[in-house]
């Protein structure tokens, strides 16, 4: 069956790690587990079994997703896409949206139609995402005049 054509409430994002880009169509309110488990399953249809020798996980839930400091310009770096955890028993929070479905989905989490974010893999060792190093393992390209940078021989 070819794939679906997106619509207004179908966006791509871009998953971005080494000098791998992932695009998947995503649902503005499709949860990031659903994302996780999407992008997962798009890795191994295509065969890929690592990513710059990074293992791919059998848990979804070993992927963890980054957000560029400056979405103009990912060189800054990344910072971990953290959904915060609210227990059932929390009633506090008027007028703030933790513990809300868009919270955990990408419309909740301020992202936009052609997104980009990082991901990597937990490690099996780690408790908790806190654990994990802050390198994120992301290659932009970057264009070079070519005029300046390589001689031509004729």
């Amino acid at each position: 069956m070819p794939p679906k054509a997106p619509n207004q409430q179908q966006w791509t994002l871009r998953f971005k790690q080494h000098k791998t880009t992932i695009l998947l169509f995503v649902t503005q309110s499709q949860s990031f587990t659903s994302i996780k488990e999407d992008l997962l399953e798009s890795m191994k249809a295509t065969g890929i079994k690592d990513v710059n020798g990074y293992l791919l996980p059998s848990d979804p839930e070993a992927i963890v997703f980054g957000l560029p400091i400056d979405k103009n310009d990912p060189s800054k770096g990344w910072v971990p896409l953290e959904i915060p955890e609210v227990s059932d028993t929390d009633t506090k929070g008027k007028g703030v949206k933790k513990g809300s479905v868009l919270n955990q989905s990408p419309l909740g989490a301020g992202l936009k139609d052609g997104a980009m974010l990082a991901f990597k893999f937990k490690d099996p060792d780690a408790q908790d995402v806190m654990e994990l190093d802050d390198e994120w393992d992301v290659v932009i390209p970057k264009y070079e005049d070519e005029d300046g940078s390589q001689s031509q021989d004729r």
